[in-house]
């Protein structure tokens, strides 16, 4: 089995741009407001209770997802960042095989 160094290369340069791609996620502004909406709504949880019983613990839930969610979508921008630099250095080292 041959090193195929040009696949790698453009296998590599087309994966670099994926992960420039996960890096720039973004946009969860929207779900933000409503995470924060949420948390206001649970301050008043008396008046939660009178709309309905199951409020309370299905706003909280949801504002436990929608952190993960936030933490998930931060640990991926992390890995991009990352993972491009460690393809950069497979790109250099492979720069160097004729």
């Amino acid at each position: 089995m041959a090193l195929e160094v040009k696949k790698i290369q453009s296998l590599s340069a087309q994966a670099i741009e994926d992960l420039k791609a996960i890096e720039k996620i973004g946009g969860l502004e929207h779900l933000a407001q409503l995470s924060e909406e949420l948390k206001k709504a649970m301050a008043d949880e008396e008046q939660l209770r009178a709309v309905s019983p199951m409020l309370p613990p299905y706003f909280a839930e949801l504002r436990k997802k929608l952190g993960f969610l936030f933490g998930t979508a931060k640990s991926l921008q992390t890995h991009g960042v990352n993972r491009t630099k460690d393809i950069e250095g497979l790109l250099d080292q492979l720069s160097h095989i004729k």
